[in-house]
Formats: structure tokens, sequence, C-alpha cells
């Protein structure tokens, strides 16, 4: 009989607990109980056989998106106290793609059977988290196809894929469309998919020519499926997917307040899916993901940049806290051709948070500056993106206007010129019949911001914008659209009535 193998080197993990080591990078005993596996450098190793199943570490000096060196260099030394090697970590169930962070009351029993180095590691569960004396709620059946034939959703995705995928570069055409083939021939039980199919076919009908009459059907049996599947439940990436879209839907369709708690949301599910990390810098529990899988990290990164890029936005433009995580490792994605996503992800990067602590931005006003000469300087193709580059520099010029007067004074003119631009994107889109929601509100706050200004030479801009603003009301004869044309009059109104005063104090 074959004799007892030993390996030639064993791991310092290994070696500190008198483990048995297999010697490969990472080994076994490691993999299994989650140490960081190292090895002696003076060790010779050159012959040693590389774990092909599980991905090694990554390089000590590749860069992790936006982590402090400080966090990296906490995270490299897990042999100092027991639990440390998680102590800056989170811990990730790959399966239900629930994250939760080291010191979670649901993580220690299993952080602690590793401690112990059980045979029977407890698994990532929310044991004893109440009495159970409740059952959960049994999920309400949602039938897809009640609502629309399959040849009707391909009409409503392709409008999507034309119109709103070009601007936030969200699912893949041929794979989704190849899902939604098999959901639609056997249409029963609840799917996570359900929830993006059901968004994607509400905008989809919003951006055609003809609704589909089941149109808020379809979005509110969205709703029901992301309230049963990711609030009860840790969501998948197909339900942060269908939160994304959620947020588009009621910034197109809806009240501000409602557009901003549904990309909180999404935010939040981003967080419990651990998808503010990249999969390196996770304690990932069984079943191990390969860190290698390049179209799982790509998934990951966009989901979450367009995400917290959605939130950002809408927030700094209603005037709310957007959400933030202490440690972002995700990696920004790289732009695509067909897609003006990562301008999107982007020009929100540029945007100064409303609530720094003073000491780490000292001059807010200079930071908005900064921010307005960035968003003067990006060139794009895409209509939507001039009229959102035009929003956020009237969302800049707002704060420089409460704060400081001469700020505001001093970048008025490009404030003006980037909003100027935009009405040449706003005509475009009216000949499209493309109902971006800054087809309205670009105009009019920029009417807001020459009434603002005051100057001869801004006010001078009024009339070729309220002949825009007319042109909407023309094409979209809706309350919303009425109720902001005559605002917009109202305003000129009362700036002509104040220089009158000024004129008559002469």
């Amino acid at each position: 009989p074959q004799g007892r193998q030993r390996s030639r080197a064993a791991c310092t993990p290994c070696r500190q607990r008198k483990r048995k080591c297999d010697g490969r990078l990472p080994c076994a005993t490691c993999v299994r109980y989650e140490y960081q596996c190292e090895y002696d450098q003076k060790a010779k190793r050159a012959s040693m056989p590389q774990n092909a199943d599980v991905a090694q570490e990554p390089p000590p000096k590749q860069e992790m998106g936006r982590t402090p060196p400080s966090i990296i260099q906490l995270q490299a030394h897990p042999l100092t106290a027991p639990g440390a090697r998680f102590h800056h970590r989170g811990i990730l169930d790959p399966v239900k793609t629930r994250f939760v962070r080291a010191n979670s009351a649901i993580a220690f029993p299993r952080i602690l059977g590793m401690d112990l180095e059980s045979e029977s590691i407890p698994r990532l569960h929310s044991f004893a988290w109440h009495l159970g004396i409740r059952p959960e709620p049994a999920e309400e059946r949602i039938i897809i196809s009640k609502h629309i034939s399959w040849m009707e959703f391909q009409n409503l995705a392709s409008a999507y894929f034309k119109m709103v995928r070009p601007e936030f570069g969200l699912i893949d055409e041929a794979e989704f469309m190849e899902a939604m083939a098999a959901r639609f021939l056997d249409p029963s039980g609840l799917k996570d998919i359900d929830s993006v199919a059901l968004g994607m076919a509400a905008l989809g009908s919003f951006f055609s020519a003809t609704p589909h009459p089941k149109e808020e059907a379809m979005f509110l049996d969205a709703k029901r499926v992301l309230m049963q599947r990711s609030i009860g439940n840790s969501p998948t990436p197909n339900q942060i997917a269908g939160w994304i879209l959620r947020t588009i839907y009621l910034r197109l369709t809806s009240r501000p307040h409602g557009a901003w708690m549904s990309s909180c949301i999404a935010m939040h599910q981003v967080e419990a899916s651990g998808l503010h990390k990249e999969i390196q810098t996770i304690a990932v529990v069984y079943p191990q993901v390969p860190t290698n899988d390049h179209k799982l990290a790509k998934n990951r990164r966009r989901l979450f940049w367009i995400a917290r890029s959605l939130n950002t936005i809408l927030s700094f433009e209603y005037g709310r806290t957007r959400v933030n995580f202490d440690v972002v490792t995700t990696k920004k994605f790289a732009a695509e051709s067909g897609t003006h996503a990562h301008q999107f992800m982007e020009l929100a990067e540029l945007l100064p948070n409303d609530f720094v602590d003073r000491d780490r931005e000292p001059d807010p006003p200079a930071a908005l500056s900064h921010a307005l000469s960035k968003i003067e300087a990006m060139q794009t193709e895409s209509h939507f993106i001039s009229l959102l580059k035009a929003d956020l520099a009237f969302a800049i010029y707002r704060r420089l206007w409460l704060m400081s007067l001469t700020d505001a004074k001093d970048r008025a003119d490009l404030v003006i010129s980037i909003g100027k631009s935009a009405l040449t994107a706003v005509r475009k889109c009216l000949a499209d019949k493309t109902p971006w929601w800054n087809v309205i509100c670009t105009p009019f706050q920029l009417i807001c911001v020459v009434i603002s200004v005051g100057s001869p030479r801004s006010l001078s801009h009024i009339e070729e914008i309220m002949a825009l603003m007319h042109d909407v009301a023309t094409v979209y004869d809706t309350h919303m659209v009425r109720e902001a044309y005559n605002q917009a009059t109202a305003l000129i109104a009362m700036a002509r009535r104040r220089k009158q005063k000024e004129l008559d104090a002469l």
C-alpha cells in the first residue's frame, strides 16, 4: 500500500495550527476555514501544484477600487486574533446572495465554527432571530403571460433596448431574451426574472408610440414581485435590476419622493447582496465563487455603479441624502460601444456630497465649481446625457446661489451656456418623440436660473426658452407640462414686476 504522502512545504496558517497541508495555493484547509493561505517566501515552491478549482489571491499591489490602503493592510494579516481575518471583511453567501459584515449576529456562529476548526461548520443563517411563532407569508402567484403574449413582449422589449438600454446599459439583450423565451414556455410559479421582465415591458410601453393597455398592471405586478422576493428575502441580481428599472419608471411618471425612495431601496439591496465589494475582498462562504469569472465581475460592477449613480443623481437633484457605504471596492465598469452608461456613471461621480465633513472639504463652493467645470467639459453624443448635464449644472448653481452669491454670479454664464446647449437636445427629443423627463424639466429649470441671475444678458434667453416650452406643451399636452409652462409664465411676470419696482425707485 502507498505510504502517507506529505507536502514538501506547508503554508503558514497550517504550520502555526499544526494542520495537514496539501501544499496547494490556496490549500484545502485554508479554503475550508477561510484562512488567508500564504507560504514562507524562502520555501521552494516552484513545483508546487496550483488549485485550478479555486481562484488565487489577487496580487498584493492590485488596486482595490476605493479601499484605503490601511484597510487592505489590515485584511492581509489574519492571524493576530480569533476571527481577525474577517474584521474588515464582509461575508457573502453567493447562492442566497446574502451579504453581511463579519460582526453580524447571523455570521458569528459560522465564524465561531471556523475558529474552532470544526468539521461541521454552521451555515450563514439567521439562527434564533425570533421565536418563529408565525409562518412566513406565502408568495402570491403572478403569471406574466396573463398581461402580454410572447410577441407583445418582444415588441416592448425591443423598445426598451432601443431607448433605455443605450443610456443605462442594463440587461444583455441576447441572453435575456433567450431566458424570457423559456419563461414564456413555462410561465408557472414566481421567478426572479419576472420583476425585470415586467419592469422592462412597462418602460418599453412608455417609450412606444402606442402604449400597451396593460402598462400600469405590469408595473404594479413588477412591484409585487420585488416586494415578495427582495424585501422578505435576500435579493438576487435580477431583483436589483428590477429595482433600478422601477426607479427609472417612477422618475418618468411619478412624484420625486417615490423615485428617490426606490433608488435608496435599490442601494440597500446592493449592500444586502454585496455588490459594493469585489469578490476578492469578501470572505466568500461555500460554495466558492471563482474570482476570475470576468462575466460575473462585469455584471456585478455594472449593477452596482448604475444603482449608485441613479441614487446619487436623484438625491442631488431632489435635495435628499444619498445612500453611502463606508468602503467600496467594486471597480468601475469600462465603456462599451452602443451605450452611454459610463458617462451616466461619470456624471454622478463628479457630484460632491451635500453633507461632507468640513475638515475633508473646507471649501464647498470651490468643490461645486470644480464639478461644474468637469460637467461642462464632458462631450457626449447622447441627447439624454446632454439634458442630464444641464440638470446637474442647474443643481450645482442652486447650491452656489444659496451659499455664495459671488460664486453663483461668477459661474452663471457657464451654467446658462450648458443649459442653452441642452435646448438642442430637447428639440431632438421632441422630434424623435422621446419622452425623457428632462424634456420639460431642463427648460423649466433654465428659466428659473436666468431669472435668478437677472442680468439683461441672461433675461434675453427667456423668449427662446418659453417658445421651446410651448412646443413641448404642444407635443405633450398633459397637466404636468401645462402646469410647468404656466408657472414659468408666472415667474417671468414676477421678475418683470420686480424690475419695474426697481425702475420706479430710480
